[in-house]
């Protein structure tokens, strides 16, 4: 290994020398490639899967490194095969921003990196200060390797859940598509994947303030057990006292009294793929029930015909279900 690439993750690096690193980086192809695989391998050693998943994961390694190659240079791999089956892998995809202008000598060098979960999984990293963020199915965070002085700042598409480190002058702040999420040490629930209506976080200690972009003085504070869902453009504040939705960290997808539709469009959601209903009759049915996030939507599926029968196909080459 590079003697710069070693120091530079074990923290050893002054700012000259990370200078000094990233230059080389952009001359050299190999360096390059060495390095993002140190990265990777860095990034791998964060996470705490579950031994099955892991168990299920390493056969599909090779398949995987070789799927969808749909990212420019800031952003590697977003989009990964519906099929690739591991938390570890997840951490695969991180990827540090290098094309940024050089800082001066004395200021230093911060390097981002992507973490990507695929469809039907999960993974955890802990960042730089401490604090742990999970990450649920399709979703995507960007972080740097060191955070500022003044705040410590995060890029999220999808759902995680974050456990802050508390830091009075060095606030947390959790940036979406839609709205920004400030902190300074507590554990709450973000669910804000791009492209969708849907922006909801509930807050399980501590007190956070979310507000637009730019417009922190209208910022809506919430305290422990309350739960904040954007409709219509607005911020609607509730209570509540399950926290069954929760459980997705542990692999688990649990409905309680849930409609068949919002099921589905979670289906849809977690495990990238299109289903469609030709039965109109189950949009009136409430289905409560847990699901493990491995077994997969044709599995999920099978449990709910048990309690309102219907019958699913699947066209593999479209990737789309029809439930009649």
């Amino acid at each position: 290994m590079n003697e710069l690439i070693e120091k530079y993750f074990k923290g050893n690096l002054s700012s000259v020398e990370k200078k000094q690193l990233f230059a080389l980086i952009e001359m050299d192809v190999n360096l390059k490639k060495e390095f993002i695989s140190t990265q990777n391998l860095y990034a791998v050693s964060s996470l705490l899967p579950d031994k099955e998943d892991e168990s299920r994961a390493l056969p599909k390694l090779k398949q995987f490194k070789q799927k969808r190659l749909e990212r420019t240079a800031i952003h590697l791999f977003r989009h990964i095969a519906r099929y690739a089956a591991a938390v570890c892998l997840a951490v695969l995809l991180t990827w540090a921003y290098m094309k940024q202008p050089a800082p001066p000598a004395d200021e230093p060098v911060i390097a981002w990196q992507e973490l990507v979960t695929p469809p039907g999984q999960r993974a955890m990293v802990k960042l730089a200060d401490g604090t742990t963020v999970w990450l649920n199915a399709r979703s995507s965070l960007r972080y740097p390797a060191a955070f500022a002085k003044t705040e410590r700042k995060v890029e999220l598409d999808g759902e995680a859940y974050f456990d802050v480190e508390h830091k009075d002058e060095q606030p947390f702040i959790v940036s979406t598509e839609k709205l920004t999420i400030k902190v300074l040490g507590t554990e709450f629930n973000v669910h804000a994947y791009k492209g969708r209506n849907e922006f909801n976080a509930a807050l399980i200690k501590g007190s956070v303030k979310i507000y637009n972009k730019g417009h922190e003085e209208n910022a809506l504070f919430i305290s422990p057990n309350e739960y904040v869902e954007l409709i219509d453009n607005r911020l609607v504040k509730k209570e509540f006292g399950n926290t069954d939705f929760l459980l997705w960290k542990e692999g688990i997808y649990a409905f309680d009294d849930v409609a068949f539709t919002e099921i589905i469009h979670k289906l849809e959601l977690y495990y990238d793929v299109t289903i469609q209903i030709a039965n109109e009759k189950l949009s009136t049915y409430q289905f409560t029930g847990k699901f493990r996030q491995r077994d997969g939507v044709e599995s999920v599926l099978r449990t709910l015909q048990k309690v309102y029968y219907f019958r699913f196909t699947k066209d593999e080459e479209n990737n789309v279900i029809t439930i009649r």
